[in-house]
Parts: structure tokens; sequence; C-alpha cells
């Protein structure tokens, strides 16, 4: 008996080491709690969704998924914490989903060292697109590729002619600065006003008077949604007319909700097709998953991007070989070329980790983010 029950504690010994093995750990490092937990939460929405997906039609390669999050609450300090502690804890294989150009910066020579596979830092900076950096791996269009098409709505549609760029003062902010100046040579114009703000803050007041200095005809948002709409609010209750613009880094629901009706007529890019076209199977796919297993988000373009972003992940280590390595992991990504997530195709090579560069336009009318359509 003695020996039987010595074989059944072995057994289970080995069945718990075998489950352990055949889970491939993620983690999720980024904001939950702080200014801009929408975001976070959304990303963590759809990353988790589409997970569970998969871990209910038997996961990758029989292998379970698993998301680990940590909170850097926009702290990029935090942020290099969180990583550290889920690479020593948790033995991740792969980091997923930063918020915040400042934070996925910071973990970059973590990510270098550790050989660690960073997908989709949420992000258009060149920072993580040039040169390449063999372990990230981008699924959004570039800050420039989004400004560039703000740019030229307002300018050939609105007949926009003076710019002013509202912004944080990091390196998130004065890239969206830069990328504005670089789209405005396109068009023969410069810069009419800017006006920064202390991250982290919703002091908007003197960045709002340099901008009515300048007397704007569009003015590009470089924030977070929390100071983007305390700012469009404080704007309009000055009387500022001026077009509203700003990309997907805002977080446009967020922003809308929190900017109410000053946020009416604010001009968005986004970098996830419209959540309305159900057409696109990635969509369908997606709302269904995410909706199942909302987390307190629901359905909106962030957790859209988690969501994409997790089946692009999933194609790749299926791939990755059995069990799944770092290396087999980057190079799976590498190999794709016009694959198809579902109406929207990744292309990437050694010396192209952005699989797409699509950027989409939504407008606000009548407090909801809709297709754009026209100015007026």
């Amino acid at each position: 008996m003695k020996r039987i029950a010595l074989m059944v504690v072995l057994l289970l010994a080995v069945a718990a080491v075998a489950s352990a093995e055949n889970v491939i750990k993620i983690g999720m490092v980024n904001d939950q709690t702080g200014p801009n937990k929408g975001a976070g939460i959304a990303m963590k929405a759809g990353v988790a969704a589409y997970f569970k997906a998969v871990n209910e039609r038997g996961g990758v390669n029989g292998a379970k998924l698993e998301l680990v999050v940590a909170n850097d609450q926009y702290d990029p300090d935090k942020t290099v914490d969180g990583v550290l502690k889920l690479i020593e804890e948790q033995k991740i294989f792969a980091v997923v989903g930063t918020i915040g150009t400042s934070n996925g910066i910071s973990i970059l020579p973590i990510v270098k060292e550790q050989k660690l596979p960073f997908v989709s830092p949420r992000s258009g900076a060149l920072n993580f697109r040039t040169p390449v950096i063999p372990e990230v791996i981008n699924i959004r269009a570039s800050h420039q590729e989004e400004i560039d098409r703000l740019v030229d709505l307002l300018a050939k549609e609105g007949g926009a002619k003076r710019f002013a760029v509202f912004y944080q003062n990091d390196t998130f902010g004065t890239e969206i600065l830069s990328c504005t100046e670089t789209a405005l040579k396109r068009h023969g114009l410069s810069l009419a006003a800017k006006g920064s703000f202390q991250r982290g803050t919703l002091a908007v007041a003197s960045a709002l008077s340099s901008i009515i200095q300048g007397k704007p005809d569009a003015i590009i948002l470089g924030s977070v949604y929390a100071p983007g709409a305390e700012f469009a609010k404080a704007a309009r209750k000055e009387g500022l007319k001026s077009y509203f613009a700003s990309g997907s880094f805002a977080g446009g629901a967020n922003l809308v909700k929190a900017a109410g009706a000053d946020a009416e007529g604010m001009i968005f890019s986004q970098v996830v097709p419209p959540l309305s076209d159900l057409s696109l199977p990635i969509t369908k796919e997606c709302k269904e998953a995410v909706e199942k297993n909302p987390e307190g988000a629901g359905f909106n373009s962030v957790s859209l991007e988690g969501c994409i972003t997790a089946k692009s992940m999933v194609l790749a280590l299926e791939k990755a070989g059995t069990p799944p390595t770092r290396d087999g992991f980057i190079k799976a990504f590498e190999a794709m070329k016009g694959t198809d997530l579902g109406g929207i195709k990744l292309s990437f090579a050694p010396d192209n980790h952005q699989g797409q560069n699509n950027v989409y336009m939504e407008m606000v009318k009548d407090g909801k983010l809709v297709p754009f359509t026209a100015l007026k």
C-alpha cells in the first residue's frame, strides 16, 4: 500500500510539472489604476479575451495561454519593476501591450538583454521601429503615419493653415510635436503655436494660453485621454472654435466620455477598423470574444487592438516550435507575408518589424465615435 501511495504521489507530481510546462505565460505591464487606466484595462481585456477563447479550443499546440499582469500606474520606473518581477517570478515567455511611449522605452534594455519578445508596445514611436530591434514586434501604424493622415485631412478638407499642438512634456508628447511639424512641411506650413503640460497632471491652463495666442484653425492633441479632455473643455469654455484632432494614442472612446459635449466634432485617427464594421471577420471575432469576457472594459478600439495583437501572437506561437522558443517565435513573425487575420493582413521581415500601417479615420457625432465621412 505504501508503494502504491508513493507511486500516486509521484504521478501527481509528474502531472503537476507537465501541467506547469504546458502553460505559456505572457506578461503585460501597464496602467490598471492610474491616469491612463482606461487604455490599460482595455488592452488587458482584449488580450485576455482572445487567449481565453483559444484555451477553450484546446490552446496552442496543446499548451494553454496565461496572461499575467502587473500594474505600472503609467510610471516608467514601475514598468521596469513590473517586467523584472514577471521575468523572475512568472518566467514569462514574452511581454505584450505596454501603454505609453516612455513606459515601453523604459524596458527596452531588459528586452534586449533577456532576448524577451516584446509584442505590440501601444505606441507609434520610432524608438520601437528604427532601427529594427529584433525582439520588438509592432502591430500598429506609426505616430507619423497617423499624424500625416490627420494633417492631410485638416489641411485639404478643412482648409486649416494655422496648426497648434497641445502635448505632454515627455518622449511621447515631443514626438507628436515633431511628427506634426514634419507633416506640416509637406503642405508648406509651419506651426502657429504650441503648448505643453506636465505628464501625469491635468494642468492645461498654461498650454491653452499659449495656443490661444496663435489663433489656430486646428489643434493636434498629443496627450492621453484625461488631459486631452480637460484641454478640450477648457478651450471650448474660452470660445475656441478650432478643429480638434488626436490619434489612437488618446484612447478615443475614453476621451469622448471624459470630454462630454466638448468632444463633439473631434477627429481621431485609429489603428484598428471601425467597431461597427462587422463585415470584417476579425472585428466580429474580437467583438464576440470581448463581450463574452469584458473584464469591465467592453468592446472599444483599444480592446480590439489587444485582441488583434493576441491573435497575431497565437499564429506565431503555432509555428514557434513545440514547446515554442523565443527565437522561433520571432522568426515566425518575420515569416508572415500577407498573413490574413480576418480582413487585416500582416507582413514582416528581418528588416521590418511593423506588420501593418493601416490608419482609419473617425469623428465624434452626437457623442459617439463614427467612421469619418466629411468635416461638415
